[in-house]
């Protein structure tokens, strides 16, 4: 598995976790890359971006006016049917599981207004492969050819095979963990289908730098999408000029020996640590670090949901996360679509507001909307796919920076932008943004040779 912030999903770095894995979830280690801009050519201001990118009105789309009958599978006069498939049971559950309780609240919200060109958002099916390959082949074939749904609205799973979906050429939905979804004209990962793994090394740079660090440690765990993430950063940031003291790819999970690491990270001088680990391993390193004496700057790509600060304030003071959208804790005066996010969550979906998955399930239920939105009367799969893809500055109603989805199947371009975010008693601040106005920081390739951040993106939210 990878995690967000999938590392780059044409674009990003890992942050934080969710919520389940503060019950003890497995092995979700970065969630989401640092986002890719390249090619954005938004021109609006923040609130007509919004309106174009995700935070949707009632009224016709771009084809046309009105809910005229449709002979596309799901769709009624006054209903479209649309399906979900995520990892909800089993020991990897935590990684996967609120997904669909962001797009719940995000098709809640929309439904309330009346729908989409008069058509409700009916998410009837939300199955659970339970963190088994086969049943997840199973289930895709259930969706689509037993429940005949118009899209696949959100999937969240280590176990993601594209083949049925691309065959049907369905609207396809989710949460990018793989490296499989880029390609295909109708995956839409949340934020860029494409996993490049180097666009993090530049922003970890820039930490680095700014926290005055000298030597460097990088741990992760022994499985596929811990290790080869952090390990591209390491390899980079050391042919870059960085002195990579200690690095450790192979820690079991979840992480119950990383005390070890932590004394051998000392005994070589390291004053900064990059964890691919998730909130078990990274608590763990960090109650170690306290315990050994401190003098090392965390930064960790999973952990930073305000439950698991108020658990353990005293081990985390100071720690840095990388964020792939607008962070929880911004202003939502500067963010409507925070606010607009925050807001719906609390109505809909309490539990979930400031999980790192489900927020990914409201960017992929607002990127199904706006295509449909924009298919208006000519309301057909292979219609959804194309509109969409014509999108240039998508930002799912001001929370990311934009993604481009004429190329976000297959590119990976520059700038790389990301958030940054502390813990400071117990609360988490921003951190080492740049611009007064906007939380995101933007590099404009992967060197990480001391980089210096570029201007926003156009269309970047607040920038």
């Amino acid at each position: 598995m990878r995690s967000a912030v999938g590392r780059y999903s044409d674009h990003r770095h890992p942050g934080g976790m969710h919520r389940g894995e503060r019950k003890g979830g497995a092995m979700r280690m970065i969630h989401g890359r640092m986002r890719s801009s390249a090619g954005r050519l938004a021109k609006a201001s923040l609130a007509a971006a919004a309106l174009a990118a995700g935070v949707l009105t009632l009224g016709a789309g771009t084809d046309g006016a009105g809910a005229a009958t449709s002979s596309a599978p799901g769709v009624t006069a006054n209903s479209i049917t649309v399906g979900t498939i995520s990892t909800q049971t089993g020991p990897i559950s935590a990684n996967f599981a609120s997904l669909i309780y962001g797009e719940k609240a995000y098709f809640d919200y929309i439904n309330a207004q009346g729908g989409i060109n008069g058509r409700k958002i009916d998410l009837k099916y939300t199955l659970d492969d339970g963190g088994n390959p086969s049943t997840f082949t199973q289930l895709a074939k259930t969706l689509v050819l037993q429940d005949h749904v118009f899209a696949v609205t959100g999937v969240a799973t280590a176990f993601f095979t594209p083949n049925i979906f691309v065959e049907a050429g369905i609207p396809t939905y989710g949460y990018n963990v793989t490296e499989n979804w880029n390609g295909p004209s109708n995956l839409f990962a949340a934020g860029g289908s494409v996993i490049y793994l180097p666009a993090g090394a530049p922003g970890f740079a820039y930490v680095v730098d700014q926290t005055h660090a000298k030597k460097l440690a990088v741990v992760a765990y022994g499985i596929a999408s811990s290790a080869a993430s952090c390990q591209s950063d390491a390899n980079i940031l050391s042919k870059d000029g960085y002195d990579v003291v200690y690095t450790d790819y192979n820690i079991a999970y979840p992480g119950t020996t990383v005390g070890v690491d932590v004394q051998r990270m000392k005994q070589a001088g390291a004053d900064f640590v990059l964890s691919c680990m998730d909130v078990q391993g990274n608590v763990t390193m960090a109650r170690a670090i306290k315990q050994y004496g401190g003098g090392i700057t965390q930064l960790w790509l999973n952990g930073n949901d305000q439950q698991t600060l108020n658990q353990n304030e005293s081990l985390m003071q100071g720690i840095y996360f990388y964020v792939a959208h607008v962070p929880f804790i911004a202003p939502t005066s500067e963010y409507p679509g925070l606010k607009l996010y925050i807001t719906e969550m609390k109505k809909y979906e309490p539990a979930y507001v400031d999980d790192e998955v489900a927020i990914q399930g409201w960017e992929s239920a607002a990127l199904f909307a706006q295509g449909v939105k924009m298919a208006g009367s000519n309301l057909t799969q292979a219609n959804v796919i194309k509109q969409t893809n014509t999108l240039t500055d998508f930002t799912a109603g001001g929370l990311t920076v934009p993604t481009n989805w004429t190329t976000g199947h297959t590119g990976h371009k520059p700038p790389y932008c990301g958030a940054y975010i502390r813990a400071v008693g117990d609360k988490y601040e921003p951190a080492l943004n740049t611009s007064k106005k906007s939380v995101f920081v933007c590099f404009g390739s992967i060197n990480a040779n001391h980089p210096k951040p570029e201007s926003l993106p156009p269309g970047t939210p607040n920038g």
